[in-house]
């Protein structure tokens, strides 16, 4: 242990190890071919969906955790959300999408992302997320708003009853935007996606060998030295990013890893200045700053990867 408290984790928050940011193109679009016999019509987030007659809505539906929407509705066969249905609503504000963070926090593992054609627009697809405490198979839907309060569309089952799911994705496939048009395609750009991986990837390497040598008994003078070292990487890799086009799809997204990525720079900076005045207080607050920052652009690459940009 060195004489600045207990030693670097070589695992803490997230390494963004060998990062290879990869965009996944579109997937299989979505059928289309709800039945066009008794439809019905509902408003709900920034969408206008149709339904069958034998679907109603409903306030009857089990809690999906983490899944916090506003101004929710809830459709379900028979008006008997309690096994399967639809919930519909809009990201709270301030929810940098395309899910809600604290429904992310409850997934087991972050779900791949596909990209579906429904009838005017994309949206994104996550089939059977492993989410903790909920029984039932759950598909979710999101379709953005570059300005903010995107909606959500969540279609849940029994897993014995397939028939449901089917007629749910069905209505969802009948959503269209209420007001302004999606003028942009949400598919995951390669280009894009290669100069954003090349960036994080030169950051990873010289991140991973730099905290390898900060986790040995570093003298100060060392600690001092690795740490302006990750101060400049984190800071290269800024710049970077600010150097790439955002695009519609990903510019909240980009907006996020960028404070993210200066945070750490910061974090590093005083846990630098801390080594060169041999000040351990000073040098066990900046150490949880650098934790915090660098959990800030793990959940930024989160976003990056729900959005289609995959870590392989």
């Amino acid at each position: 242990m060195n004489r600045y408290g207990r030693p670097f984790s070589a695992t803490a928050a997230l390494l963004l190890a060998a990062v290879a940011i990869i965009g996944y193109l579109a997937g299989n679009s979505e059928s289309t071919s709800a039945s066009r016999a008794t439809l019905l019509t509902l408003s709900a987030g920034n969408v206008v969906l149709e339904y069958p007659s034998n679907w109603q809505r409903t306030s009857a539906v089990p809690a999906i955790p983490g899944l916090a929407l506003a101004k929710a509705t809830a459709l379900a066969p028979r008006g008997d959300g309690a096994q399967a249905g639809l919930l519909v609503g809009q990201l709270p504000e301030g929810e940098p999408g395309p899910l809600p963070e604290s429904f992310v926090a409850q997934l087991d593992q972050l779900p791949d992302a596909e990209v579906v054609d429904l009838i005017e627009i994309q949206a994104y697809k996550y089939a059977q997320p492993g989410i903790r405490g909920f029984n039932r198979k759950l598909t979710v839907y999101a379709i953005p708003n570059p300005d903010g309060g995107g909606t959500v569309l969540a279609c849940y089952a029994p897993a014995r009853s397939s028939g449901y799911m089917r007629a749910c994705q069905q209505i969802v496939a009948t959503a269209i935007l209420s007001g302004q048009p999606q003028l942009y395609r949400l598919t995951p750009e390669p280009a894009f996606a290669r100069e954003l991986g090349a960036a994080l990837g030169a950051l990873d390497a010289r991140r991973v060998a730099l905290r390898r040598e900060l986790d040995t008994r570093a003298t100060p003078a060392t600690a001092q030295r690795l740490a302006a070292g990750l101060a400049e990487a984190f800071a290269s890799a800024g710049t970077s990013l600010s150097a790439l086009e955002p695009l519609p799809a990903t510019h909240q997204a980009q907006a996020m890893l960028s404070d993210s990525l200066s945070r750490a720079r910061e974090a590093y900076d005083a846990l630098a200045a801390a080594a060169a005045d041999k000040s351990t207080a000073r040098f066990a607050v900046a150490r949880t700053q650098v934790y915090e920052a660098e959990a800030s652009v793990s959940s930024a690459l989160e976003r990056f990867a729900l959005l289609g940009y995959q870590q392989r």
